[in-house]
């Protein structure tokens, strides 16, 4: 993938925060996109991150900093297909780390996909970014139009981007301050479907699980900017990750569109 290709992931991915109700502290970070489907923005990331006890789901703006404070924008409630049991699934993790022939045995649960539509229109903006090889100015973010019918091709290279590593610092001399490295990560190739999720091969494999936290629920995405998947796991030791169908759900986003669309008019 090009410059621009790169550039056009890295805009169309936002960072999502869990935060406490009261003291806005993080108690959780990771990854999503703003999609344009039935007329609607809709916020699409995984169960996983949003299934918190005690704590809201914030998108950051990426607006300037108001009283060291970063301006985020709570989406409120968020949708899921069925109860996500976070222990349930990280179980399974655990097996795949020690058996990962057993994939195809594995039910990963209960949907690990979360979404809601965003209330308010708000300007969500990308921040300049500095890597090696090229700058990534400051701009809005990029709405992703799409009718989530786009699956994944064999022969098609695939980029996710995501914030990872989170460090949070309470009360410093520059009040809280909460720190993460960014990261591109491209050169995935398609393997197969699993159940509800699509398997994808990474160029090398896992050394630190830490290399990859923050970006659950990242959208995976090919060159011309068509969101096929997200984020949900991989493991240690493994070439492998592995994201949500995202066709497979189209159905469960149009149903909340349309219930939503309904309670409205009464």
């Amino acid at each position: 993938m090009n410059q621009q290709e790169v550039t056009n992931i890295i805009k169309s991915t936002v960072h999502i925060v869990m935060s406490e109700p009261v003291t806005l502290a993080p108690k959780g970070i990771g990854s999503g996109c703003v999609i344009r489907f039935m007329d609607k923005d809709i916020l699409l990331t995984v169960a996983h991150v949003t299934d918190l006890d005690n704590a809201g789901t914030c998108i950051v703006t990426g607006q300037p900093v108001i009283n060291n404070t970063t301006p985020m924008y709570s989406v409120g409630a968020m949708t899921y297909l069925d109860k996500f049991d976070i222990t349930k699934y990280e179980e399974q993790l655990e097996i795949l780390k020690t058996e990962p022939d057993r994939i195809e045995e594995i039910d990963f649960g209960l949907i690990d996909f979360s979404f809601t539509t965003l209330q308010h229109k708000v300007e969500l903006l990308q921040q300049e970014i500095e890597f090696k090889e090229f700058k990534v100015p400051s701009s809005n973010k990029i709405i992703i139009e799409t009718e989530l019918d786009k699956k994944p091709e064999v022969e098609t290279e695939y980029c996710f981007f995501g914030r990872i590593k989170p460090n949070y610092f309470k009360g410093t001399p520059m009040g809280d301050i909460f720190e993460t490295q960014q990261v591109v990560y491209g050169g995935l190739k398609f393997i197969r479907q699993v159940g509800n999720y699509y398997e994808f091969e990474l160029p090398n494999e896992i050394k630190d699980h830490a290399d990859f936290k923050g970006t659950s629920g990242a959208p995976i995405m090919d060159s011309n900017g068509n969101v096929v998947s997200l984020v949900t796991h991989g493991y240690t030791g493994a070439k492998n990750i592995y994201g949500i169908a995202l066709t497979d759900f189209k159905s469960g986003v149009e149903a909340m569109i349309l219930t939503d669309d309904m309670n409205n008019k009464k």
